[in-house]
């Protein structure tokens, strides 16, 4: 089924329709909302309140014409939200909890294997430093395969405003990781980057 059917169905409150939608769009809004709040269970009350907020709202999804930007726009509005409620607590997450994998060759050997887990692991907390913005954008580009014009409309900032923030993020990211792992050529480090 279309997305542009399931949501004139929710449009017309088939709550089946809803629960299919709620089902194909679950996971990629919590994973941005993780990107802004780094704690689960902050992330499934948002997720709630934002497919709710769907609901809600249902009779105007009809004239919704990206229902991603939509979600993720309604996703980052909502975590902002969560985030001024919960200002005082003052809580630091690993985002060890979001899976970000380097794609591993097929035939790998042990050693190639070791090195890829290694520098998952370095990469991870290499992206758990850059600033909050920067990480935003850098996992939306990655994780969420987003074009700097999307992530520019999702977040309400310029293209350019993306692309020095990737540059940056990109830049941090191989100075740390090239110390690490000197026998790499910059291409493969960059393409295992931004994979």
């Amino acid at each position: 089924m279309k997305t542009t059917q399931l949501l004139n169905l929710i449009a017309d409150s088939r709550q089946d329709a809803f629960s299919r939608f709620y089902d194909l769009y679950y996971e990629q809004v919590f994973r941005f909302a993780f990107y802004f709040l780094k704690e689960k269970e902050a992330c499934r009350e948002v997720v709630t309140n934002v497919f709710f907020s769907v609901w809600q709202s249902r009779k105007k999804l009809k004239d919704i014409t990206n229902i991603e930007t939509y979600l993720y726009v309604a996703t980052r509005n909502e975590s902002r939200r969560f985030q001024a409620q919960q200002r005082d607590a003052d809580t630091v997450v690993s985002l060890d909890e979001i899976p970000l994998h380097i794609e591993a060759l097929q035939e790998a050997s042990a050693e190639e294997q070791l090195i890829t887990a290694e520098m998952e692991t370095l990469l991870t907390h290499v992206i758990n430093q850059l600033p909050e913005k920067c990480r935003i954008i850098f996992l939306m580009s990655r994780e969420e395969g987003l074009k700097p014009r999307q992530i520019a409309e999702i977040l309400s900032i310029r293209e350019s405003t993306v692309r020095v923030q990737m540059k940056i993020a990109v830049e941090k990211i191989i100075a740390t990781l090239k110390p690490h792992f000197p026998d790499l050529l910059f291409s493969c480090l960059l393409s295992l980057i931004l994979s």
